[in-house]
């Protein structure tokens, strides 16, 4: 009787199972984060540390993060890092594009930090970041989820 209370403990003790990856994927899962890094580009996947990632990453999906890893409002449900964001990557759209084609994704999401420091709030990173994609492959889906861009948040 003792040991079925241990194996039911340790059963609500698991994560659930859509949290865990096969570890046969777990190879694509550093290749992918290896080339974000290298590449100095930004994810919201990995700023914000989420969980499924590795899902992610291994169906063909990532959730590019525009205009830096900064965040120049205090929105107290986000995990990305915020403050006084870093100058502007200038070849952050062909990075990410780049990224795209080497990773084989069929399907992107693109998203950004507010950049309530800039004219445009970031509009300008959209823009320019779909533009070279569509130049690799005008077949990729692209899912565009962008601030409010007009500067109303709480900044720093």
């Amino acid at each position: 009787m003792e040991q079925n209370h241990l194996i039911k403990q340790e059963e609500i003790l698991r994560l659930p199972s859509y949290i865990k990856f096969p570890i046969s994927k777990a190879s694509e899962f550093e290749k992918i984060q290896t080339l974000i890094k290298k590449s100095n580009i930004h994810t919201i996947c990995e700023e914000a540390r989420c969980p499924n990632r590795a899902e992610c990453y291994a169906s063909g999906t990532a959730t590019f993060l525009l205009g830096g890893s900064i965040c120049s409002r205090s929105c107290a449900f986000c995990q990305v890092n915020k403050g006084r964001p870093n100058l502007i990557n200038e070849d952050e759209c062909i990075q990410v594009a780049e990224a795209v084609k080497v990773l084989n994704l069929r399907y992107v999401v693109l998203t950004s930090v507010a950049r309530d420091d800039l004219p445009d709030h970031g509009a300008s990173l959209f823009i320019s970041t779909i533009n070279e994609i569509r130049k690799i492959d005008s077949t990729i889906k692209i899912e565009v989820l962008t601030p409010d861009l007009w500067g109303g948040g709480q900044k720093f």
